[in-house]
């Protein structure tokens, strides 16, 4: 936990919005105005731009969304931080965003705060190609990258992240890019509401 002010907020038209401060450095820990939406006017990619943009006047740079949840016009994105094109899923911010007006209505930084740091990502000691070996024959891959993911012992390890499919599923499978072990694999689920992975 981070030791905090907490605030609230009555805006002129009865809105509420709480705030929690960070007493060290006075950072937004969360904050969280609710309100109905009952139109959605703007789609995924400007709510997507809208939240980038937000974090970014916040100081939070090079931030890249990665899931979202949908939820009673208001969408929920999840932004991890990137780091030389490297995909820091520990730094994580999630922002709520009002898809009729694009307004700003929530935010959630306790995982960027408690990890985000400059990494050592040089500690590479195999190719993509024999991360590649590793994979399921049958997954067809849309996309390859790297990530540095969380583990449940609350360390880090930096691997080639390869989505892809296998009979119309969609899967992350992460290979730890030190020794080619598979470390995490993530089924991804595409609903009308998000993408969510389990």
């Amino acid at each position: 936990t981070i030791s905090n002010y907490g605030f609230s907020i009555k805006k002129n038209n009865d809105e509420t919005v709480n705030i929690s401060i960070s007493k060290k450095g006075g950072h937004v820990i969360s904050m969280n105005a609710n309100r109905d939406v009952n139109t959605e006017s703007i789609t995924q990619e400007q709510a997507d731009e809208k939240g980038k943009q937000y974090l970014e006047s916040k100081g939070f740079s090079n931030m890249k969304e990665t899931y979202y949840l949908k939820q009673d016009g208001i969408v929920t994105i999840n932004y991890a931080y990137n780091q030389d094109n490297v995909v820091m899923y520990p730094d994580l911010i999630k922002v709520k965003v009002a898809l009729d007006n694009g307004e700003i209505l929530g935010l959630e930084s306790t995982g960027y705060l408690n990890n985000h740091q400059k990494r050592d990502i040089s500690n590479v000691k195999i190719t993509k190609e024999e991360a590649k070996k590793n994979l399921n024959k049958n997954l067809e891959i849309t996309s390859e990258g790297m990530a540095v993911i969380p583990t449940e012992w609350k360390t880090e390890i930096l691997c080639y992240e390869f989505k892809g499919k296998v009979d119309e599923r969609e899967f992350l499978v992460y290979i730890n890019a030190e020794n080619g072990k598979e470390e995490d694999i993530l089924v991804i689920t595409n609903t009308p509401n998000g993408t969510l992975t389990e």
